[in-house]
């Protein structure tokens, strides 16, 4: 499935909006690049790959899960289950 239906939109950690999705791909958070979303779904944080979402829509980091991807298209983090996983 590819994934550049969430290009554009914004990023979330459970209700507070923490950044957004270029239409390239490239994600900010306070205007600065910390990431990117390729197509395909992989998620790269400053170059090195984190996680994955699936064709059902979850987003998994360090193959755990993490939250989401709402109707709109944005990524809708789980802040605990983000503080579960282990880096």
């Amino acid at each position: 499935m590819l994934f550049v239906k969430c290009y554009g939109k914004k990023v979330y950690i459970d209700d507070e909006l923490v950044g957004y999705i270029s239409p390239d791909g490239t994600m900010f958070n306070n205007g600065q690049k910390f990431g990117v979303l390729s197509a395909d779904g992989e998620i790269y944080i400053q170059g090195e790959y984190l996680g994955y979402i699936a064709d059902d829509n979850n987003i998994y980091i360090k193959d755990e899960f993490a939250g989401s991807i709402s109707e709109d298209g944005d990524l809708k983090i789980d802040g605990k289950s983000l503080a579960n996983i282990d880096y």
